[in-house]
């Protein structure tokens, strides 16, 4: 298991990145240093609950997300993909299983 500061560095980093902030808005949007936030990301400082809090809401994700193993934040994905087809029917299940093969053939993940 990864070092959890390295972790919630990393996915701080990428959340961060998928919102296209700079390091320099998130710093200011949570009321720290840009260098503070930089060190979160190498994994040399920890934030605190309060701040974890502030970041997760700005990032739009949950604190857990923050804290969780690659393996996890699949899983947590896939519930979310799960709990918005439930109770949608056969078709748009199929439709959306079509699209997801045509995106991964196309971009190869």
């Amino acid at each position: 298991m990864e070092d959890i500061k390295v972790v919630v560095g990393r996915n701080i980093k990428n959340f961060r990145l998928m919102k296209k902030f700079t390091q320099n808005n998130l710093a200011k949007m949570v009321g720290v240093s840009p260098s503070y936030i930089a060190n979160i990301e190498r994994g040399k400082k920890v934030p605190s609950l309060e701040l974890l809090e502030k970041i997760a809401n700005i990032l739009e994700v949950g604190p857990d997300t923050l804290l969780a193993q690659p393996d996890d934040l699949i899983s947590i994905e896939l519930r979310k993909l799960i709990g918005t087809l439930s109770g949608k029917g056969l078709e748009p299940i199929r439709f959306m299983n079509e699209v997801a093969a045509v995106f991964i053939r196309i971009f190869g993940k």
